[in-house]
């Protein structure tokens, strides 16, 4: 792509506004199937466990959220990805649940064309036919239902076709700063087994149609962490077991097992919605990015996302929000929204998509953003494998002042309590 090309390229809302309704739907489409072809061109040749160096920040689910996308766009790359000093991971979950899927793939495949080597993205569980098509779970939140709605039944079916294409080659997996395992969903038991060694991830096959019938695969996509209460009972099989939506899960014991093995420090994955947007669990080893703050808590306005900024040996989440309660960092888990009623084995709704529909764009609007518009950095210089601190000296924005807090991250049995320093950026502005 030209220089003139990355220069001019809209923000993600300019994709699909309200003020578009007269925009050609056959070039949209064609747009689309062209940017899906030479995003998975260049994607396949990433191989399946990305090599990451610092800077860079670390994003989670997105599913469909056009307005926190446009939000990180404005915050982290506001000038653009190539004025930006760090690179760009985003660990899964770009469409379903949100309404605007369709807008929110087209754009990461064009930034995956236009920024090959500063945009990076692995593969959620909802890079999968099994389950953005699942019209029947997902209903007007599934992506295939969007696409058809959208362009058509026949029309959407190949928009819809063509981005899980993509999906298929998607890497599965990095190592950033060659210190963090990054993964949509959790470290697979066979990872830990005698004389396994991170080559199987780079062995599996490309393109993957379907991750459910590659056992490791499939749980670096579904599986979650142990919930206090199994970590208090007892967790068998060197620290896995099962989740409430039918997965595998890791405890602690598995966790820190993994790490010890491949030598590294820390997980970062998605996959579970995070109230607080940023969730530190396992004795500050692992952290569940979460980056929408929509369509997983019934509305709650509480419910925030993040994202996570690794620079040299300081590991900084950075949360939206308006005052430090909503800064926590406390873990989520997965009986505690919406998706306790998911479960990993979701077939594809045989049923044809929706007929065809005069394409309102007003229903593909972005919702309208809320007054504040900073987000929060906690800066934390960390001991050797503890890069997470338990007690914030926080700063955050209310209305015109910034105000000082000092608050408990996460409570025992995980004792936290060494200080950090934080600063606050609101506009461009560094206070």
């Amino acid at each position: 792509a030209s220089q003139n090309r990355r220069a001019s390229l809209p923000q993600p809302s300019a994709l699909l506004t309200a003020d578009n309704r007269d925009v050609d739907i056959a070039s949209l489409r064609d747009a689309i199937l062209a940017v899906a072809r030479h995003a998975t061109k260049v994607t396949e040749r990433e191989g399946r466990l990305l090599e990451v160096a610092a800077p860079c920040y670390v994003l989670g689910d997105i599913h469909g959220n056009l307005s926190d996308l446009e939000f990180f766009a404005r915050t982290l790359w506001p000038a653009g990805v190539d004025a930006a000093a760090g690179s760009f991971l985003f660990l899964g979950d770009f469409v379903d649940r949100g309404k605007d899927s369709v807008a929110v793939a087209g754009y990461v495949m064009a930034m995956k064309v236009l920024h090959p080597h500063k945009w990076r993205c692995i593969r959620g569980n909802h890079e999968t036919r099994e389950v953005n098509g699942n019209t029947h779970h997902y209903q007007d939140g599934s992506f295939l239902r969007q696409c058809g709605v959208l362009f058509g039944e026949a029309d959407g079916a190949r928009v819809w076709e063509a981005v899980n294409c993509y999906f298929d080659v998607l890497p599965l997996a990095a190592v950033l700063d060659r210190r963090i395992f990054c993964v949509h969903g959790g470290i697979p038991a066979a990872l830990t087994a005698p004389g396994a060694s991170l080559q199987a991830i780079r062995d599996v096959e490309c393109p993957l149609r379907s991750a459910q019938y590659n056992r490791l695969v499939y749980d670096m996509l579904w599986s979650d962490p142990a919930t206090p209460d199994q970590e208090q009972g007892g967790m068998e099989g060197g620290g896995f077991g099962l989740s409430p939506r039918g997965c595998a899960c890791f405890g602690e014991e598995a966790l820190q097992a993994f790490l010890a093995r491949y030598r590294l420090q820390h997980v970062f994955r998605g996959h579970e919605a995070q109230k607080t947007g940023v969730g530190v669990s396992k004795a500050n080893r692992l952290t569940t990015i979460f980056s929408t703050s929509k369509d997983h808590f019934q509305g709650d306005p509480a419910a925030t996302c993040g994202c996570v900024l690794v620079e040299g040996d300081v590991i900084k989440p950075i949360v939206r929000a308006k005052t430090h309660s909503a800064v926590a960092l406390l873990p989520t888990y997965v009986g505690q929204s919406v998706e306790a009623t998911e479960h990993t084995v979701l077939p594809v709704d045989p049923r044809p998509a929706p007929a065809p529909v005069h394409a309102d764009f007003a229903q593909f609007a972005p919702q309208p953003a809320p007054a504040y518009s900073h987000y929060q950095t906690f800066h934390a210089q960390p001991p050797y494998q503890a890069p997470y601190p338990a007690q914030f000296a926080a700063q955050y924005h209310d209305d015109s002042h910034v105000k000082y807090v000092s608050y408990q991250a996460s409570p025992p049995p995980q004792p936290q309590s060494w200080p950090a320093q934080s600063f606050l950026r609101v506009q461009g502005r560094q206070y």
